[in-house]
């Protein structure tokens, strides 16, 4: 930094890390910048804001990293989902998860470093994803946010935080219950290195891989870390500049954001645009989405308790004497409590049972249903009207299954999951009417298991035989709701 565009001001901090004064050097363009208004901040002339909280008043977002940290989670487990072969699919709906998985995680080959993944997965791909993490983290920190690349010692101990943060994410990714071991089973099978691990027609290799190694454990925050550091510079000694001297220039704010994708995609996780830097935008954290978003969540509720007392009618798979497996409509009545734990955010617990469901008796389907749901509810809540969505995992049992003719009936369980959506007419505070539409998925073990033959190098395979069929209904629920 020259020194004739250059200008010291002193800092109070109360930080473990820097425990007396310390000195802020800020260029004079950036001073300039600073007056811009920010991205999603109201219009007006910034000099009448509040002064910035300094970081000793700021405490560490840990909902904001936590919530940020699962949204990056979930995209990515959505997207490689949405990218999937038949094969990996299969592993995912029609097989049992919690026991492939454990399957899976036994069968970890950590004596060797290299997993059978191409250079540009492991070397390119999973370092992105440990940049995206380290500035998820950097973000949501009050003494890292602020940094730039420099020497100071603040930035390198920033940049130590966001690489733990990045060896968690990372190794969650890999081992944990929502990362690859447990989608589409990393670990749980073999298949020939440099092919397709569905590829049945390659050609049979020396060596095979079940896709497990140090690689992704080390190079995801190591070289994540690293690329962190790459882009910080990108951003003092390239992008900065220009936006700073064109700070109404739209091309050099999108350039910026290019120039840092893992940065960029961070940023839209907390609602801000991908050009965003907290060091040019001191008094915001949260964007204006974010923050409306959170004070809806955190309103207190007007309702406390309801209880809703439905018939219902369900359309199943059924055996009748003419018929196996056959669709109805059955018929019959339960009750669901609802306890308002914020303003637009419910616990729900439904219960319900559809009497002499299924006449007749098979592996999976026989007798009377019961089902039960517990989950969350959400939505809008007026004087007279409400509409609100529901997802609830729970279970359904059948009193009369039978796996053979000649076996004895017994009761099954099931998983199921509902998702529904209800709309409520309003006569007084305390009394409404409600009509709920929902989809309910049942989880069957299927009379199909997967052949013995499987096991044979290089296609060994460690998980169960056994296969599951999902099964999608849809229903109808009305009746009375009272509130108190």
């Amino acid at each position: 930094m020259d020194a004739d565009t250059s200008i010291v001001s002193p800092v109070d901090s109360d930080l473990p890390d820097s425990p007396g004064t310390s000195w802020l050097t800020l260029r004079s363009d950036d001073q300039k910048f600073n007056s811009d208004t920010a991205p999603l901040a109201a219009a007006g002339d910034q000099s009448h804001a509040p002064p910035p909280a300094t970081p000793a008043e700021e405490h560490y977002h840990w909902k904001g990293l936590l919530l940020q940290s699962f949204a990056f989670m979930m995209l990515e487990d959505s997207v490689r989902i949405m990218t999937a072969n038949r094969e990996d699919r299969h592993l995912l709906l029609n097989k049992p998860y919690w026991s492939d998985y454990w399957a899976s995680l036994q069968q970890f080959n950590m004596r060797r470093w290299n997993d059978g993944d191409s250079f540009l997965v492991n070397y390119i791909g999973h370092p992105l994803q440990g940049a995206t993490a380290g500035y998820i983290e950097e973000q949501n920190d009050p003494r890292g946010r602020m940094t730039v690349l420099s020497r100071d010692p603040a930035y390198w101990k920033s940049q130590w935080r966001a690489f733990l943060w990045s060896t968690l994410y990372s190794t969650q990714s890999e081992i944990g219950p929502f990362g690859e071991a447990a989608i589409f089973n990393e670990g749980g099978y073999t298949y020939p290195l440099h092919c397709h691990k569905n590829e049945t027609m390659c050609r049979t290799p020396i060596k095979y891989t079940n896709n497990t190694g140090w690689v992704d454990f080390i190079i995801t925050p190591v070289a994540g870390s690293l690329w962190m550091i790459g882009e910080d510079a990108l951003d003092k000694f390239i992008s900065d500049p220009l936006v700073h001297a064109h700070p109404h220039a739209l091309g050099y704010k999108i350039l910026r954001g290019g120039l840092n994708p893992p940065r960029s995609l961070a940023n839209l996780l907390r609602g801000q645009y991908p050009w965003f830097r907290d060091y040019e935008h001191p008094e915001i954290y949260e964007s204006t989405i974010i923050r409306h978003f959170d004070n809806a969540m955190s309103a207190e509720p007007h309702d406390h308790v309801d209880l809703f007392l439905h018939y219902t009618a369900l359309g199943l798979s059924i055996n009748t004497a003419t018929c196996q497996g056959c669709r109805n409509s059955t018929t019959g009545a339960g009750m669901e409590f609802g306890f308002a734990v914020r303003r637009y955010l419910d616990i729900v617990v439904d219960t319900s049972i559809q009497p002499g469901a299924s006449p007749g008796s098979s592996l999976n389907i026989g007798g009377t249903l019961w089902t039960g749901n517990i989950g969350v509810r959400s939505g809008y809540s007026g004087r007279y009207f409400a509409m609100k969505l529901t997802l609830a995992p729970g279970f359904a049992s059948y009193s009369r299954t039978q796996a053979t003719p000649d076996s004895p009936l017994s009761r099954n369980y099931n998983f199921a999951a509902v998702a529904a959506l209800s709309m409520d007419v309003r006569f007084t505070s305390h009394v409404a009417f409600r009509v709920t539409t929902e989809q309910m998925l049942i989880r069957y073990k299927s009379l199909y298991r997967d052949p013995p033959g499987i096991g044979t190098p290089p296609n060994l395979s460690f998980l169960s035989h056994d296969n599951y069929i999902n099964s999608t209904n849809w229903g109808v629920s009305l009746g009375p709701v009272v509130r108190f």
